[in-house]
């Protein structure tokens, strides 16, 4: 009896080791680097739009458009990369660890798709930033079971820059308020270098430190 549950612990363990391999090359140095890459591009780019153009002529649906190309850009190259991965390790596309990860993931990724939807709609979709940060730091710290310590790190980083920045933006917006009674003018440096400082430079930091652990 006791032999079997020792051997039941071994497996258990061995199965969320892979798991967690699994989850770990799914969110790589690679994938972070890319990731990182395109949000600073992305953010150099609408600032100096904004330059070249004025505020007013990136609207709502412009700054929703170019970060809606930066992630399925970062989601189809990271997909990519797994594919590729899983082929040469001759394992499954997707496992069932990796389900599990991204059923984890769900509540917080629903929740920031319907929040930006509502953005969309208001036409205040640079508000939104603040928001994405903190369901994107929620959504990594959501798969602790499943992956390595420093995707939890990483979620910590998104959490604490998420909470600091929607803190921010509420001051601000009461603060405007309280003293104008109108609405907000239209901003884009804000939105952007926080997209860069988190998205890109966290990404970028990321995977510097995880290159070496590649497999």
């Amino acid at each position: 009896m006791i032999a079997r549950s020792e051997a039941e612990d071994h497996l258990r363990v061995i199965r969320s080791l892979m798991e967690k391999a699994t989850i770990y090359r799914a969110l790589s140095a690679p994938a972070a680097l890319v990731g990182g890459l395109l949000s600073i591009g992305a953010s150099a780019f609408l600032m100096w739009h904004e330059r070249q153009n004025g505020p007013n002529d990136i609207t709502s649906n412009y700054f929703a458009a170019v970060w809606s190309v930066v992630f399925f850009l970062t989601a189809g190259i990271s997909l990519a990369l797994i594919r590729r991965d899983a082929q040469r390790r001759n394992e499954p596309f997707i496992s069932i660890g990796f389900r599990s990860a991204m059923r984890a993931t769900l509540p917080s990724m629903a929740f920031a798709g319907l929040y930006t939807l509502a953005a969309i709609a208001r036409n205040s979709v640079h508000y939104a930033v603040p928001w994405w940060i903190t369901f994107y730091g929620l959504a990594l710290l959501a798969m602790g079971h499943f992956a390595p310590r420093s995707i939890s790190i990483l979620g910590w980083c998104f959490l604490v820059a998420g909470a600091l920045s929607v803190g921010g933006m509420l001051d601000m917006f009461l603060g405007s308020r309280a003293n104008f009674g109108t609405e907000l003018p239209q901003f884009i440096d804000g939105p952007c270098l926080l997209m860069g400082f988190t998205f890109g430079l966290f990404h970028l930091v990321y995977a510097a430190c995880t290159w070496s652990r590649r497999t």
